[in-house]
């Protein structure tokens, strides 16, 4: 288990999975342009060690492949294996508990002496509206009606020294509508570098009411340590490198954020996001900004979010109870948002893979292609997925076109801009089934030697010679 940050940054570098770059970079765009030959690569994490005008560093790329974040979980570095120890700890979680004083706490400003700019922030992408402090902060509220905390990630951009731009979607979206409601401000804590299982929980797309700080503790085996933050009512890791409080009052300005580049690999467009209004910033001795570029897959968002989205999926379809159900993956190259695949043991009844098909539409707004395969077929195996896809499916019999009228995202580049407007935001989906069941006939044999065939071999192998 990692206590902080720096704990998993220290075993990352032993075993020549970060890099230190010593050289001066330059925030301004040179971070993002070097982070994206990174990621493109599929390499090691990077740690800026001199940000041109800055004396604290800046980390990126930390769970950006599936090695990195099977160490950080304890786990084989297999994408089902690393799953399905995600899903496990949100079946189970283990609730934080509150401690006294917190190593996030060292340094604390308030009023005047509040300034983010102090911290190495990005200009990742050039034609961004601003720069982005929030890339993977954990952004904390609560349920006014609950008091339940929730956590999520949501980009932040920086509007000056003490205000940040907040675009409230989702779950963070639905708590403010509360808020508002009750005519009240409501309690933001953006925390920045934390321990890498409490950065996974966070991208757990699970329940609103469900504590994403106890998906933490079951995946780190103990109760994550919080403590309370100096200005809000609001409890956060306390061994963050760096927490930004403050509140979004009621009557909350609307302004411009964005154009900012996004999980898709093309801009998002700009929209009315609230502010909130900075209170107090706390921060570690000798603070390490962490943050992430964002674009099209592979990078580190895609492996964070595939890995939370198909955990999060998956118990979801679990609860419906449909027999059968065997991994669910949502892809990394769809932007780990707009593919799902779904493994079964076989279907039980005619039009099966139809009801997980819809049963993934009902649970996910984004998904827009399902595919179903019987569970002979890896589904974290592209060559098998497209093999199933090739052999098994007959297009007027089993793929399945919505009419445009479904539910979307304003993020979705396919989408017509006058389909991207929330809350009117619409478009289509597709449904594949590539099993074998129910087709109203029996496959042909496959060609693949018998078990004994292989067994045979698998004996003799050392004397072929071959590895």
């Amino acid at each position: 288990m990692f206590n902080d940050l720096r704990s998993f940054i220290d075993v990352l570098g032993e075993r020549k999975l970060l890099r230190r770059v010593r050289a001066e970079v330059d925030w301004d765009l040179e971070v993002g342009a070097i982070q994206r030959r990174v990621f493109d690569r599929e390499g090691p994490a990077l740690f800026f060690e001199r940000v041109r005008g800055y004396e604290w560093p800046l980390v990126s790329g930390v769970l950006g492949t599936a090695e990195r974040y099977a160490l950080a979980l304890g786990c084989e570095p297999h994408k089902r294996s690393i799953i399905r120890k995600v899903e496990a700890a949100a079946a189970e979680p283990l609730p934080p508990v509150v401690v006294e004083s917190g190593l996030c706490q060292e340094n604390v400003d308030t009023g005047a002496a509040i300034n983010v700019l102090k911290f190495p922030v990005p200009q990742w992408h050039r034609l961004d509206g601003g720069r982005y402090i929030g890339t993977l902060g954990l952004v904390i509220t609560k349920d006014p009606d609950t008091g339940a905390q929730n956590v999520g990630i949501y980009r932040e951009q920086v509007l000056d020294r003490n205000r940040l731009g907040l675009n409230a979607t989702q779950q963070v979206g639905t708590l403010w509508q509360k808020w508002r409601r009750q005519g009240k401000a409501m309690p933001v804590a953006t925390v920045i570098g934390v321990d890498p299982c409490t950065l996974v929980a966070s991208c757990v797309q699970a329940p609103l009411g469900v504590d994403e700080f106890g998906i933490s503790g079951a995946l780190r085996g103990s109760p994550l340590p919080l403590v309370r933050c100096v200005s809000q009512e609001l409890e956060v890791p306390a061994t963050a490198e760096i927490v930004l409080e403050g509140e979004i009052p009621p009557d909350a300005e609307l302004v411009d954020e964005g154009p900012f580049g996004e999980f898709t690999g093309y801009y998002g467009m700009v929209t009315k996001s609230p502010v909130i209004n900075l209170t107090a910033v706390t921060f570690r001795n000798h603070p390490i900004l962490q943050g992430t570029l964002e674009g099209k897959p592979p990078n580190e968002s895609t492996m964070l979010r595939s890995v939370g989205h198909s955990a999060g999926a998956a118990a979801r379809l679990r609860r419906m109870n449909l027999p059968g159900l065997r991994d669910v993956y949502i892809t990394d190259m769809s932007c780990a948002n707009f593919m799902v695949i779904v493994s079964m043991d076989k279907q039980f009844y005619f039009g099966q893979s139809r009801q997980v098909i819809e049963g993934v539409w009902a649970n996910m707004h984004i998904a827009k292609w399902v595919i179903v395969v019987n569970d002979d077929i890896d589904i974290f195996d592209r060559r098998q997925v497209e093999w199933a896809l090739s052999t098994r499916v007959s297009p007027h019999r089993d793929i399945w076109v919505t009419p445009h009228n479904q539910v979307n995202t304003n993020l979705d580049p396919a989408s017509h801009p006058d389909d991207r407007n929330y809350p009117n935001l619409r478009g289509s989906r597709i449904g594949i089934d590539a099993t074998v069941d129910f087709k109203g006939f029996e496959f042909p044999p496959e060609t693949q030697p018998s078990a004994e065939e292989f067994a045979r071999v698998d004996a003799r192998w050392h004397e072929y010679g071959i590895d």
